[in-house]
């Protein structure tokens, strides 16, 4: 718990850098989603389609900003590492059971998976519009999302406010992205404020730990990357 909660170096950015980073990838998913709708109406797979597109402009705003600044692509950790990716992926994949099986306590439904396929759940969508679901919760979104929240922002929050206020703030801030971004409107209210708040919430603590324990953004989105494949899985399943 010490290591995880140790206070971290500050980065070659500031905390208000990193928080610009948050808003900039905000404002990508709603121009993102605004962009699809517009295009394909209301298809369901309309709004994962404009997520997409928001998370590779995340991805594209992180990169371009810091890209003069070999000093901050190399605090970003998202080189080589020597934790153990596979053993990171199987661990993920583990909590990813056990918090589908806490949810199935809390909302007493086991044929949901996430928010943000919450709708494609209910809905009929084509191979196409699963390999399009998969390249988001498998790559864009771990990618975009990690590269904010674990490689800008975790390191200079902890350095901000401290090792451990600075790991809550980031799990926080993951917690209400997901819920402002990708939560849709349902009418029971424990469904939503679930896997509105309280499961992402969850998983951002854990991913916040993967990267503090390792020190690797990378292994953050290896983790990531395997909670998208399991809601992916169980959706799929139960289709």
């Amino acid at each position: 718990m010490q290591k995880i909660f140790k206070q971290q170096a500050a980065p070659p950015w500031s905390y208000l850098a990193a928080l610009g980073a948050f808003i900039a990838m905000f404002l990508s998913i709603i121009i993102g989603a605004t962009i699809a709708g517009t295009l394909l109406g209301d298809a369901p797979i309309a709004l994962v389609v404009g997520w997409s597109a928001g998370m590779a402009l995340t991805i594209g705003y992180v990169v371009f900003s810091r890209r003069h600044d070999p000093q901050s692509i190399e605090a970003l950790r998202l080189g080589e590492t020597s934790a153990r990716l596979p053993l990171i992926a199987l661990f993920a994949f583990g909590v990813a059971v056990l918090f589908d099986l806490v949810s199935w306590v809390v909302v007493g439904q086991q044929t949901l998976a996430n928010a943000e396929l919450l709708t494609l759940s209910a809905s009929d969508v084509s191979i196409m519009g699963w390999l399009v679901a998969l390249l988001f919760l498998v790559l864009l979104q771990p990618v975009g999302e990690e590269m904010v929240l674990r490689g800008m922002m975790y390191p200079a929050f902890s350095a901000a406010l401290g090792g451990r206020l600075g790991f809550f703030a980031v799990s926080a801030f993951y917690a209400m992205f997901h819920f402002l971004a990708y939560t849709p409107a349902v009418d029971d209210q424990t469904v939503f404020l679930w896997y509105g708040l309280g499961l992402p919430f969850l998983q951002g603590m854990t991913l916040t730990a993967i990267r503090a324990h390792t020190g690797s953004t990378r292994a953050a989105i290896v983790a990531h990357a395997m909670f998208g494949a399991f809601a992916l899985l169980k959706v799929i399943t139960f289709a």
